[in-house]
């Protein structure tokens, strides 16, 4: 797998970043639980009113680590039957199509790793596995974040983000399957470079592919999102790096809550001397 595009991409997101016009308007952020057990795994959902009332937004204990609504669904498990595998690596999206996709870490015996995506039928078959990325140089085992993966009920596009060290340097990537008969990902793409291993979430509905991550050069812990409008083959210099989380405080864990038609919410924790809270941020999604 070759990584011709990489340095391209890092030059757009990193180097003079444009402001001025990302598909994104927001809403401010928006405290929809406290004291939230910071040692936990949460997850939230989307309730939408009847009538057109008031979306609500529920939080709960859970083992997921991805959106828990619409085409974000993602689950880790506990093991896997690959013995290479990192457990707390693997990764579920939701079934589509009567099929479902998983991704997971497979740990060389250098104890760099090769991230592999899985596809199996409505009863738990396996069908194909398919190299993502295999080019990490981070000899760390399984001390390394767990992938997010999506798959687009609309289209059927895999969608997989994920936190390596590449051969340039480490940094968020993401990749994506268009159709699961040509077993290839297509090259992927740098979203950000920074030396800091971060967790990251995924979603898509057609066009729209939204990747939230914990910023690598955040010190203090800030959520960032990258959006494309072309289905994932490009994600243009104003949509690459959008801050998510506006306040002082550490953000941490993000999810995509919800991504539907022109909107999105995403929610992520934020850790203050006063406590643990869970957010939640909603946006409206626009072409310019």
């Amino acid at each position: 797998m070759t990584r011709v595009l990489r340095s391209v991409v890092a030059a757009i997101g990193v180097a003079g970043c444009s402001w001025d016009a990302p598909p994104i308007e927001w809403q401010a952020p928006a405290p929809v639980a406290s004291r939230v057990d910071t040692a936990a795994q949460f997850t939230a959902r989307l309730e939408l009113g009847a009538g057109g009332a008031t979306p609500t937004v529920v939080v709960a204990a859970s083992d997921s680590t991805g959106g828990a609504g619409g085409d974000s669904s993602a689950t880790v498990v506990s093991a896997t039957t690959e013995v290479a595998a990192c457990a707390g690596s693997w990764a579920r999206a939701a079934q589509v199509r009567g099929s479902r996709w998983s991704a997971w870490w497979k740990i060389r015996t250098d104890s760099s790793a090769v991230l592999i995506a899985e596809q199996s039928d409505s009863s738990g078959a396996i069908t194909q596995r398919i190299t993502v990325d295999s080019l990490d140089r981070a000899s760390v085992g399984c001390a390394r974040p767990a992938p997010a993966i999506a798959v687009d009920s609309i289209n059927g596009y895999v969608h997989i983000g994920y936190f390596m060290v590449a051969p340039e340097g480490p940094g968020l990537f993401y990749a994506h399957l268009m159709d699961a008969r040509l077993q290839r990902f297509e090259t992927p793409l740098a979203i950000v470079y920074g030396e800091k291993p971060v967790r990251v979430a995924v979603a898509s509905r057609g066009d729209t592919v939204a990747v939230v991550y914990e910023d690598p050069n955040s010190e203090v812990g800030r959520i960032a999102m990258s959006v494309s409008l072309t289905g994932g083959h490009l994600f243009e210099q104003t949509a690459r790096l959008i801050p998510v989380s506006t306040s002082s405080q550490q953000a941490s864990a993000p999810q995509i809550v919800r991504l539907s038609a022109g909107h999105l919410w995403v929610g992520w924790r934020e850790q203050s001397q006063s406590g643990s809270a869970f957010l939640v941020r909603r946006a409206r999604i626009v072409s310019r």
